[in-house]
């Protein structure tokens, strides 16, 4: 596993999290080139409300805290949050818009500015190849570290690509995922960087789903550091491992999900448009009664059928309906619509008691 060429990263702690390292760092060597998605959450974080904006410009640096979303706590929020960019554009000699930030934590409570700023000196004097730190710092109920790494061989050197996530509850994206930062040192234009990433985002963190709650702070960032050309036939190879990257992402988030005991792979064939399938798909995901049944190994095949209905599906009689061993720790359900050819998969988790207790506590 190796950090992508221009990269460095970094990790310290500022006090947000009882223990462990709460703020981390994404650093380019120039600028580079940065694509984002965002949640479609109408009450987003202040984070993401600066970041939609600054993404559009060259980026300099990423800041990433955890255990604060940075959300719907005070009236200066947002200025806060662009207090702090811009104190890191200042020590990088960059401008305020050259900077990315993203949080993730408890909604509502204010976000301590000058705790932040103080350690911004510290995260960039440590800046290296410090892969596990950072990642350590973007975690807050993960149970586990969700890291992607793949290497592409192209006509004019070896390009990386390196993933990072966190998430296991309030997972039900419906743009990217949590929090994701994919970096890669393969030099594509801009627009097909971002058409990569569309399409990828669609088959991975838009195909999960834990507990169907959408976060304020859903961010995906797309960042190249330019170094390595990959020409216009070399795009397609790209594509297959930037999006095996983030399917690899995507499907650990659904296996950390709170509380779970089993990963579920569901799979809708025989639809009449993807768009059908993928429906079929997270009304199954999403079904409470559905993920129970799951948990207690129950092959209850008509909360199948009523999460089907509900969502406006109709199926007949005879419709195949399979579903692996369920008292395995990994379970495949497989519904065939019969009615087209159109197929999608999607990926989640049982629900359990832990999973109410985690929330119930959580604040």
């Amino acid at each position: 596993m190796k950090l992508p060429n221009g990269f460095s990263l970094s990790a310290t702690s500022c006090g947000l999290k009882k223990s462990g390292f709460d703020l981390g760092l994404i650093y380019c060597d120039d600028l580079a080139t940065g694509v984002g998605f965002f949640t479609t959450n109408k009450n987003k974080a202040y984070s993401v409300l600066l970041s939609q904006k600054n993404i559009r410009h060259p980026v300099k640096a990423l800041l990433v805290n955890s255990g604060n979303a940075n959300c719907f706590s005070h009236k200066q929020g947002l200025s806060d949050t662009q207090r702090i960019c811009a104190q890191a554009a200042h020590l990088l000699g960059v401008k305020e818009k050259n900077i990315l930030i993203a949080s993730t934590g408890i909604i509502g409570k204010k976000l301590p500015k000058e705790k932040i700023i103080s350690k911004l000196p510290e995260l960039l004097e440590k800046r290296g190849d410090r892969i596990l730190d950072f990642n350590s710092s973007i975690l807050t109920t993960d149970t586990f570290e969700k890291i992607s790494y793949a290497k592409i061989p192209l006509e004019k050197g070896t390009a990386n690509i390196i993933g990072f996530a966190k998430g296991a509850g309030m997972i039900a994206p419906n743009m990217a995922t949590m929090l994701a930062f994919v970096l890669t040192d393969a030099k594509l234009p801009p627009a097909v960087l971002k058409q990569i990433g569309k399409s990828a985002v669609e088959e991975s963190f838009n195909s999960i789903t834990v507990d169907g709650c959408m976060s304020t702070n859903d961010s995906l960032f797309i960042l190249s550091s330019n170094k390595v050309p990959c020409a216009p036939k070399e795009h397609e190879v790209f594509a297959l491992c930037f999006k095996k990257v983030c399917l690899d992402l995507a499907k650990m988030i659904a296996r950390d999900g709170e509380g779970a005991t089993k990963f579920i792979t569901i799979k809708i064939c025989g639809a009449r448009s993807k768009e059908e399938a993928k429906k079929a798909g997270l009304a199954l995901a999403n079904s409470n009664l559905l993920k129970c049944a799951i948990y207690g190994a129950n092959p209850n095949w008509g909360r199948i059928i009523q999460a089907l209905g509900a969502a406006g599906i109709a199926i007949n009689e005879d419709t195949p309906i399979n579903l692996s061993p369920l008292s395995k720790k990994e379970v495949t359900i497989i519904v065939n619509l019969k009615r087209g050819t159109a197929a999608w998969t999607v990926y989640t988790s049982d629900l359990t008691p832990e999973y109410v207790k985690i929330n119930a506590e959580y604040s």
